[in-house]
């Protein structure tokens, strides 16, 4: 068993000696069972599957967070590096991280994310 996270977030600024926090305003997490094939041909044809599917669930996502109310406020000028990945030239996406997880059992990382959303809610 195992996940794998898309998390959009953006920076709150905190004072000197301690680091930028990131606030999640969105996570999606898909759920994947991790199997073993017996050969090549196998793992060639689960990958195409494994593709398609999961090329789905990103158009879902996109087209689920492209809508006006999952979106955070626009920043000013001054802020637009606390939303935004201002890194590249011709775009600026929102700030994200992907993350994965493979294990026996996500009991362990369930209750760790909902500690962090209970942490970051009262942190508003």
């Amino acid at each position: 068993m195992g996940q794998i996270s898309l998390e959009f977030y953006q920076k709150k600024k905190s004072r000197w000696p301690f680091s930028d926090e990131c606030i999640p305003w969105e996570v999606w997490t898909i759920k994947v069972n991790v199997v073993n094939l017996a050969n090549e041909q196998e793992r060639q044809i689960c990958r195409e599957k494994v593709g398609e599917k999961l090329g789905e669930k990103v158009i879902n996502i996109v087209e689920v967070i492209n809508r006006h109310e999952y979106l955070p406020k626009m920043p000013t000028q001054s802020e637009v590096d606390n939303v935004f990945d201002t890194s590249l030239k011709d775009v600026q996406p929102y700030l994200y991280k992907i993350t994965y997880q493979i294990t026996d059992s996500l009991g362990t990382s369930v209750s760790t994310t909902m500690r962090r959303l209970i942490k970051d809610t009262l942190a508003l």
